[in-house]
């Protein structure tokens, strides 16, 4: 028989234990907690944007969900849990929404940080660079920013193409007519059937959607880009406050590892199946500098 004391002391030890497991599992961050609690998290994509995010064989494929992957095998190893991964495909104009009423945990898709979207919302360090272009037919002879000018030209709902059209306009006194798209898809195929002069967007994007037409001697780009160069993070909510250093810590040792190089060259430099096109882009000047910056300064290498 078990003494009220021997009792009193294993009941305590209990507790203790329980505490200490429930402690040491508790998360002061709302999306994390529900992640964990639920064994469930929701990444959201975007179709149409090769190689970052589309569709194969009906599931995400792409740089970002590769990235988003690696984030949720680090919460489940870091919590000692399985979670299984809720996929949800969103239209571009509507990615923000979702993170900021939390219909997503993640967004892991084209996403340029700026100081206007966060505001509402927060990005992950950077993974990938870009800057704004535009493509347009050959026959409609536009070979600058300056001949957009009293034109129709498209651009994504909510992306940052159409909020420097908007000052464009504003502040230089263009007379830029904007129609805005919902996806990338939208743009290019108005593009084509001549509803607009140019589609303005992503560099990254207009290089894919050049790399897989059949026509592509048809069109060209704009020789240079305009505007800021965009970072691209994953974005979170503005209380996700120990998910965003989870996502950092994955991106750190992505580029410490190499891992980094590895998936950047599988996307951008490799033919990517089932297709075959190959995107042919070099890492940008910027995101040499960003891997770089994860190394010590002894592995950092040196340039002219």
């Amino acid at each position: 028989m078990f003494s009220h004391l021997t009792y009193c002391k294993m009941i305590g030890s209990f507790l203790l234990a329980a505490m200490i497991f429930f402690c040491s599992n508790a998360v002061a961050d709302p999306v994390l907690n529900k992640v964990l609690s639920t064994h469930s998290i929701t990444l959201a994509w975007v179709g149409s944007s090769k190689p970052i995010s589309w569709e194969l064989n009906g599931k995400p494929t792409g740089m970002a969900v590769d990235i988003c992957q690696g984030v949720v095998d680090s919460i489940k190893k870091r919590y000692n849990t399985n979670i299984n991964i809720q996929w949800v495909e969103i239209s571009s104009a509507a990615r923000f929404e979702y993170i900021i009423h939390h219909k997503a945990d993640i967004l892991c898709a084209i996403a340029g940080n700026t100081a206007q979207r966060n505001k509402f919302v927060n990005f992950s360090k950077p993974w990938f660079f870009t800057r704004t272009n535009f493509l347009a037919k050959k026959s409609q002879h536009i070979n600058s920013l300056e001949m957009l000018s009293g034109r129709t030209v498209g651009a994504i709902s909510g992306g940052t193409s159409a909020l420097l059209l908007s000052a464009m306009n504003q502040n230089i006194n263009y007379s830029i007519s904007v129609k805005l798209m919902r996806s990338f898809d939208e743009g290019f195929d108005l593009l084509e059937q001549g509803h607009i002069s140019a589609f303005v967007t992503d560099d990254i994007i207009i290089h894919s959607k050049l790399a897989e037409m059949a026509d592509r001697d048809d069109y060209q780009m704009s020789t240079e880009g305009f505007g800021d160069v965009i970072p691209y993070g994953m974005v979170i909510a503005k209380d996700a406050d120990e998910i965003e250093p989870i996502i950092n810590e994955e991106l750190k040792n992505l580029f410490i590892s190499k891992r980094f190089d590895e998936l950047y060259n599988k996307w951008f430099m490799s033919p990517i199946s089932p297709t075959g096109e190959n995107m042919r882009q070099p890492m940008s000047k910027d995101l040499i500098k960003e891997k770089n910056s994860y190394l010590p300064a002894t592995e950092t290498p040196t340039t002219d």
